[in-house]
């Protein structure tokens, strides 16, 4: 199985998980149902500002996007978690997220 097939496998199970519908998810990400469903297919690569997106909303690294051992990336499944809200409250959900993420690696390094 290729890379993308896998990051696809990996991205529907995520969605699957936390019960989105493609349609949440292509909204989230601001492309077209068909193009997102290319994606779970494995036959469109997935550009990186979608990884990065996706793994914010699932709250994932996105590392665990393309894990290929199935025991490792069911753990990541069974810790990814929904978050509630509309496109718009997921958007700046992520948002957030991403804010603290940089300021605890910004206090990591000033602790070096």
């Amino acid at each position: 199985m290729g890379l993308d097939q896998v990051i696809g496998k990996n991205i529907k199970a995520f969605r699957e998980h936390l019960n989105y519908t493609q349609q949440e998810i292509s909204d989230y990400l601001g492309i077209s149902q068909p193009a997102y469903v290319k994606y779970e297919k494995g036959e469109t690569v997935v550009p990186l500002e979608a990884m990065e997106k996706l793994a914010s909303l699932y709250n994932v690294e996105e590392y665990d996007l393309m894990e290929e051992n199935d025991q490792l990336f069911q753990t990541s499944v069974a810790c990814a978690y929904r978050k509630t809200g509309n496109v718009g409250d997921l958007s700046q959900i992520s948002q957030f997220q991403k804010i603290v993420k940089n300021y605890i690696q910004m206090c990591d390094e000033l602790e070096k």
